[in-house]
């Protein structure tokens, strides 16, 4: 499924940078990250559900293990709570490929 869904992430965001008009790229391409943002935020919910399933009868411990996590860490995904670093994650930032330029906030490293 993630090969599938990576290869169709690469192909919509080569369509995207190929729309000639900058302002309808910049419109599509808002788009498709509003479809993206609510894709992830389900996925979090059907991850939510699956740790409070696993939860049933068993300590916090347990379901970390089971799940390559601490146990504090599964207990903070089933209330929802966790690293801000997730959101920004699951969103890569923005390339020369979507009509940015390109991160010269970081120098290059030799």
């Amino acid at each position: 499924m993630t090969e599938a869904l990576t290869s169709a992430i690469a192909s919509e965001t080569g369509r995207l940078a190929d729309i000639a008009d900058p302002v309808e790229r910049f419109h599509a391409v808002r788009e498709f990250r509003q479809v993206l943002a609510r894709g992830d935020r389900s996925g979090k919910q059907l991850e939510q559900a699956v740790v409070s399933e696993l939860k049933e009868g068993r300590p916090w411990r347990e379901v970390g293990e089971l799940l390559g996590v601490s146990g504090s860490r599964a207990e903070q995904i089933a209330k929802g709570r966790g690293p801000l670093r997730h959101a920004a994650e699951s969103t890569p930032p923005a390339d020369a490929a979507e009509g940015h330029a390109p991160d010269t906030s970081t120098p290059d490293q030799p």
